[in-house]
């Protein structure tokens, strides 16, 4: 998939564009990722690949997306934090990404160290994700930020994220307005679990004009789903909570997966697709991609349906 595609899906009534988040390994073992993905990728146009998510230490995104996009022919937005290098690094990093076939980043500003599984390490954050913008803007234009000139330039296809579970959404939504103007091409949010709350923020979104990817997280158990809830940008509703604790201890996946749909339905003509966030169960994201991916293919998504 071309990303220049990106720009012409906002609002797409024939097809939603469909995202797999895909983590990095806590070691050089990427074969066991890239098993669970053979055979398993058909219908997905984007992989998003994290940069050590939550502050918890993985696998470098930038090489680990190219091989990625190497092995299935996918397209691979890879999330580059501010929270762990410097503007040195930053530039270095994107340059490059560059070379070994990264097409697209999504500037981060980063979590915060004090929530990861280092949290006495010390956080960059010499920028924040609209200053990362500029950088990707600045190299693109061929220059470095100290005014050389670049011996080659990139073209990055810039992302960001966006947060429709704040307590404040029109003060998200003129951010995210600012990173628009600072680049910005797309968005993906983080997941949501709201049907009236994800509703009221895409709608509200769409004065930005920025196509935004529905973030859609599923869970196995009550335990996981009540756990995710405690995670900072998270919030399940009431009605959620006391659903998922009527249901007990047992795999209530065929539940969240049902949820996700009906959040995937109720939003569809409010967003260009849909990305979905492995989280701690990258083979229930995988099972939901597939089913969204089905439904596609059948016309179900189509804006009205």
């Amino acid at each position: 998939m071309s990303l220049d595609a990106l720009q012409k899906i906002k609002n797409n009534p024939e097809k939603p564009l469909l995202c797999l988040e895909v983590n990095p390994p806590r070691g050089v073992n990427v074969e066991d990722v890239f098993n669970r993905l053979d055979g398993n990728v058909e219908g997905i146009d984007l992989f998003n690949v994290t940069d050590s998510a939550l502050a918890r230490m993985k696998a470098a995104g930038l090489p680990f997306a190219s091989m990625l996009k190497q092995r299935f022919g996918i397209e691979a937005a890879v999330n580059v934090s501010c929270r762990d290098r410097n503007l040195l690094a930053l530039q270095s990093d994107l340059l490059a990404g560059w070379t070994l076939g990264v097409r697209s980043v999504v500037a981060l500003t980063g979590d915060a160290m004090t929530i990861g599984d280092s949290p006495d390490r010390k956080g960059v954050f010499e920028v924040n994700s609209i200053g990362l913008l500029n950088v990707i803007a600045t190299l693109n234009s061929g220059k470095d930020l100290a005014g050389n000139d670049l011996n080659g330039a990139p073209s990055y296809f810039p992302g960001v994220v966006v947060n429709p579970n704040v307590r404040n959404p029109a003060a998200e939504i003129r951010r995210l307005t600012k990173k628009k103007e600072a680049g910005a091409r797309y968005a993906l949010s983080q997941p949501v679990f709201d049907v009236e709350v994800s509703s009221n923020f895409f709608k509200a979104a769409q004065e930005c004009g920025l196509p935004i990817m529905m973030g859609l997280l599923p869970w196995k158990t009550g335990k996981s789903a009540l756990n995710m809830a405690k995670i900072p940008g998270i919030r399940l509703p009431d009605s959620l909570i006391a659903e998922v604790e009527k249901r007990g201890e047992g795999d209530i996946s065929d539940f969240a997966i049902e949820h996700c749909l009906e959040l995937a339905r109720v939003n569809r003509s409010l967003v260009a697709g849909f990305h979905v966030v492995s989280g701690a169960t990258p083979k229930l994201g995988l099972r939901l991609v597939q089913e969204l991916a089905r439904r596609i293919a059948q016309g179900a998504f189509k804006a009205g349906a």
